[in-house]
């Protein structure tokens, strides 16, 4: 029974991590040689030859980091992870315990030619000019180990390269997204801190506002680099653990935007087809995905509003109330923000309120009892602050049409036939969409005392007394008025 406790706790102690302290005394040394190899040292003008000698403390691999002292041999050393406990100092630990750790043991480094490489390595760090490895004292064969030491090299130079990410400047909240690492080392290194998760080459992690810092380090083995000295001896080291080196990053997340800018659809321009109209008070509703709204805002005095503060999804955007002077489009606009599309902008073109303003133009001619299409008058159209418009003819059955925007009009007949007047101005206000605005106008010869215009506004309709003939005419003219006004002679 006390055998099997005895190697529980043996076993127990073999596999918890060997954390080196300071200790007097307290690490054994030992070493042997491998006479089948012998190493050559060139230290100040000289070849300075010995075996190959394996050393070990506390039965770990270690290593002779001292060139040129002797290492006292099946003895006690006291044992620092400070350099400047012995008797060595200014030195570049970081690089010396990178060229240990990743020498002879680390992963599949297991040949002699491994621990030569190392040991060779270290000893050129710590100033020594040149060393070679051959298989007799004088002359032999040279041992290649360039291969062992180039691949040990590359790590240690390779230590300090983390992974890397192609991050985009900025993402958007709510966005899930995932990273590979383009050097494949993450395997390699562990979360220090920061919300991220991590699988094989990949991360992963959720956007939130501001910056999603997280930090990655080389993955730790709770060890460090242990130096141990003795008076009279050289200093020996133990490199299962290196300093530990760790890289930050950062991920911007930002809310998306939705823009609208509103245009005219006749200027295709910020600048309206009409002086009267405006595009600017136009509201607009923000839907979420399942149409329910989620703000409703109205554009501002250069036709633009702005939905902001939006985190990754589908919204739908449609206009609800018009702006001065246009009609209200029925177009619904879904837009998908991601992270590819942050920001979004609708040009969203309006179209103003236009009516059709069709003139039947008649001549009363009361000596034959007719009343006839006039043909060649001309009209000349106005805004209210006479400025010109336009302008058109009548045709051969009397008609001249219009198309006018929203506004206020004043329509001037420019010419008559000699001995005839002409009507009355008429004020046109165009306000809502699609109306159609007729009116039949009747000029009369001069000397007649009284004669009447008719147009299309509702009322009663009082015709002149110009002849059976006359008065069917004025009915065709008139069948779809709904305007009516009279004008007496001066």
């Amino acid at each position: 029974m006390k055998k099997k406790i005895i190697a529980i706790l043996i076993a127990a102690i073999l596999i918890i991590p060997f954390n080196v302290k300071a200790g007097n005394m307290d690490s054994y040394v030992d070493w042997y040689l491998d006479k089948t190899v012998f190493a050559h040292q060139y230290r100040n003008g000289e070849d300075h030859i010995t075996n190959l000698a394996w050393m070990s403390v506390d039965s770990e691999t270690a290593y002779c980091i001292e060139p040129g002292i002797l290492a006292d041999k099946e003895s006690y050393y006291s044992s620092t992870n400070n350099i400047y406990d012995t008797n060595l100092g200014g030195i570049d630990t970081k690089r010396l315990s990178l060229i240990g750790y990743y020498g002879y043991g680390y992963k599949d480094h297991s040949s002699r030619s491994y621990y030569m490489a190392t040991q060779e390595l270290i000893w050129r760090f710590m100033g020594v000019e040149n060393v070679w490895w051959t298989d007799q004292r004088e002359g032999g064969n040279t041992f290649n180990i360039e291969n062992e030491k180039n691949e040990i090299m590359r790590l240690v130079n390779n230590h300090e390269l983390a992974p890397s990410f192609n991050i985009k400047d900025n993402y958007i909240v709510g966005d899930r997204i995932s990273l590979n690492d383009n050097n494949n080392l993450l395997s390699e290194y562990e979360l220090s801190n920061g919300d991220i998760n991590i699988n094989q080459n990949t991360i992963s992690l959720d956007i939130k506002e501001g910056n999603n810092t997280f930090t990655l380090r080389r993955k730790r083995n709770g060890r460090q680099p242990a130096y141990y000295y003795k008076s009279g001896y050289q200093t020996i080291g133990v490199f299962k653990g290196v300093y530990d080196f760790e890289k930050t990053y950062t991920i911007n997340g930002t809310y998306g935007k939705v823009t609208v800018e509103k245009y005219d659809n006749d200027t295709k321009t910020k600048e309206s087809v009409s002086k009267y109209a405006s595009l600017e008070g136009a509201s607009y509703n923000l839907y979420d995905s399942n149409y329910n709204v989620i703000k409703t805002l109205s554009t501002n005095e250069n036709g633009t509003l702005i939905f902001d503060d939006l985190i990754k999804g589908t919204y739908y955007v449609q206009e609800v109330g018009a702006s001065k002077g246009y009609t209200v489009s029925s177009e619904m606009h879904e837009i998908v923000l991601d992270t590819d599309n942050i920001n979004v902008v609708i040009n969203s073109y309006e179209d103003i309120i236009k009516n059709k303003i069709l003139l039947i133009k008649a001549l009363d001619d009361i000596n034959n009892g007719l009343c006839i299409p006039e043909e060649g008058i001309w009209f000349s159209v106005y805004d209210v602050d006479n400025n010109f418009i336009t302008k058109g003819v009548t045709d051969d059955k009397g008609n001249l049409t219009f198309e006018l925007n929203y506004g206020k009009y004043i329509i001037k007949q420019d010419n008559a036939p000699n001995n005839i007047d002409k009507v009355d101005d008429i004020t046109i206000n165009v306000s809502q969409d699609g109306i159609t605005q007729n009116f039949a106008l009747v000029n009369h010869p001069i000397n007649e005392k009284t004669y009447k215009v008719f147009s299309t506004k509702k009322g009663n309709i009082s015709l002149p007394k110009t002849g059976k003939h006359s008065i069917l005419y004025i009915f065709i003219l008139l069948i779809s008025s709904i305007v009516y006004y009279e004008k007496k002679t001066a």
